[in-house]
C-alpha cells in the first residue's frame, strides 16, 4: 500500500517480511542518524518479529516515509486479531517499551509523524489503536491525545539518569545523596559479608551462559510477581525470555544488549539486561534471589547497570515506574508517558455500544445502585 502526500515523500505501509529485511541497512542509518533508542532499531525490530510478533500469528504494519527516495521515518507497527476486532499496536513484545516514530529530530520532523499517523489511523485496517508508553513531550502523543474518541488514557512516571559530562563516576555519585539511606558502594558491601562478591557482563557469544542466567532472572521474577500478586503476560512468555537472549547475540543481526551479572560464591543472586545506547541505553530487564533480600542484591545489579552505562559514554532510561531507585539515579527528574487507546473504525465503536448496553442491562438486573463510572469505556481499559 502507498500514499503520496508531496511530489518528493511517499509514505508506504511494509507488511512484507522480505521488504522489511531489505530496509536494514537504510534502517540503520537513519537509527544512527537520528539517535534511536534500542527498540527503534532494525536489530530489535527484526528479532520482534522472528520471534515473537510472527509466531503469534500478527500482521507486520511498517510505516516509512521516503523523501526523494531517502528513507527519513519509520514507525514500526502490527495489527493483532482478538475476537472480531483488529488492534493497532507497536511492533514487539508487551514489556514496557516506549512507543515513538523514527525520525531525525528537525524542522521536518512534526510533519513527517502527522503523516504517519494518518496513514496508521487510515491504512492498517485497525478498529482499535493501543499506543502504550508515549511521552508526553512527543509530537506523537499530540496527535493521540486530541483524537475525539478516546477509550483511555492512563499517565506513568518516567525516570532516566543524564551521565554524559558528569565527571568521574566518584564526582557523579556524591551528587546523588543516599538511597535507602545508603551511598553508592553501600549494597556491595552488605552482601559481601555472605561471601565473595563479583560482577560481570556475561560474554555475548556465550549463548548457553545467557539462556542459563536470563531462565534463572524469570523464575526470580516469577516467584517476585506471585509474592505481590502482579502478573504480566510477557513473564510467563518463552517467546519473550528467548527474544531477550537474541537481543544480546544472534547471529542474524548485530547485538543490542548486555547481561549484567552479580554473583556470590558464584552462584548468581541478580542480573540485569541493559540495552547499547545511541546515546541513550535503556534497562530493559532485571531480576534477583529474594532469599538475598535482605541485602539488596536487585540494586546492586542497577548500580552496576548504571556505572557500565556512565563507563561507556551512554545515559540511561528507566523507563516508566515510580520506584524510588529510579528517582535516586535519575536525581530527582521525572517526565510522564501515556497509554492511550482510541477507537478507529465504526466495528469498534459497535463494540462499546454493546458493552455499554450489556452493562446497562446488567446494571437494570442487579437494582438501584450508583451509576457513577470512571468512564465511559471502562471495561475495554484493561492493559493488554
Amino acid at each position: 500500500m502507498n500514499e503520496t502526500t508531496h511530489r518528493t515523500r511517499r509514505y508506504d505501509i511494509i507488511t512484507d517480511e522480505a521488504q522489511m529485511r531489505a530496509l536494514q541497512p537504510e534502517w540503520d542509518a537513519l537509527w544512527m542518524r537520528a539517535q534511536g533508542y534500542y527498540y527503534q532499531s532494525f536489530s530489535y525490530c527484526w528479532l520482534a518479529w522472528q520471534h515473537v510478533s510472527k509466531p503469534h500469528g500478527r500482521m507486520l504494519k511498517c510505516i516509512v516515509c521516503r523523501e526523494d527516495g531517502q528513507l527519513v521515518m519509520i514507525w514500526p507497527l502490527e495489527t493483532v486479531k482478538r475476537a472480531l476486532w483488529t488492534y493497532l499496536v507497536p511492533l514487539g513484545p508487551e514489556g514496557g517499551d516506549y512507543t515513538s516514530v523514527l525520525v531525525a529530530d528537525d524542522a521536518s520532523a512534526p510533519a513527517l509523524i502527522e503523516g504517519a499517523w494518518n496513514m496508521a489511523r487510515r491504512r492498517c485496517g485497525a478498529d482499535f489503536i493501543h499506543m502504550p508508553y508515549v511521552r508526553e513531550t512527543l509530537d506523537l502523543h499530540k496527535l493521540v491525545s486530541r483524537e475525539r474518541r478516546v477509550l483511555f488514557a492512563e499517565p506513568h512516571q518516567a525516570s532516566a539518569a543524564r551521565l554524559r559530562g558528569q565527571g568521574t563516576w566518584d564526582e557523579y555519585c556524591r551528587s546523588l545523596g543516599t538511597l535507602f539511606g545508603k551511598r553508592p558502594g553501600s549494597f556491595v558491601k552488605r552482601l559481601s559479608k555472605e561471601g565473595i562478591v563479583a560482577v560481570r557482563v556475561v560474554d555475548p557469544a556465550d549463548e548457553g551462559e545467557t539462556a542459563s542466567i536470563i531462565e534463572w532472572m524469570f523464575n526470580c521474577k516469577r516467584s517476585w510477581s506471585d509474592r505481590v500478586g502482579k502478573r504480566s503476560v510477557w513473564l510467563d512468555s518463552p517467546e519473550f525470555e528467548r527474544f531477550l537472549g537474541r537481543l544480546i547475540y544472534s547471529p542474524d543481526v548485530p547485538s543490542m544488549a548486555r547481561l549484567i551479572v552479580v554473583t556470590l560464591n558464584e552462584a548468581p543472586v541478580a542480573g540485569i539486561i541493559v540495552s547499547l545506547g545511541n546515546p541513550w541505553a535503556s534497562a530493559i530487564f532485571a531480576g534477583y534471589d529474594p532469599y538475598y533480600g535482605r541485602c539488596c542484591p536487585g540494586l546492586i545489579a542497577v548500580e552496576e547497570c548504571v556505572k557500565w552505562a556512565f563507563n561507556n559514554g551512554f545515559d540511561l532510561d528507566f523507563g516508566v515506574g515510580a520506584e524510588r531507585f529510579k528517582a535516586y539515579w535519575a536525581r530527582g527528574e521525572a517526565s510522564t508517558a501515556w497509554t492511550t487507546q482510541i477507537v478507529n473504525s465504526h466495528w469498534g465503536m459497535l463494540a462499546i455500544r454493546a458493552r455499554r448496553f450489556a452493562r446497562a442491562l446488567a446494571a437494570r438486573a442487579s437494582g438501584p445502585a450508583d451509576t457513577a463510572t470512571t468512564g465511559p469505556d471502562s471495561a475495554l481499559a484493561s492493559r493488554r
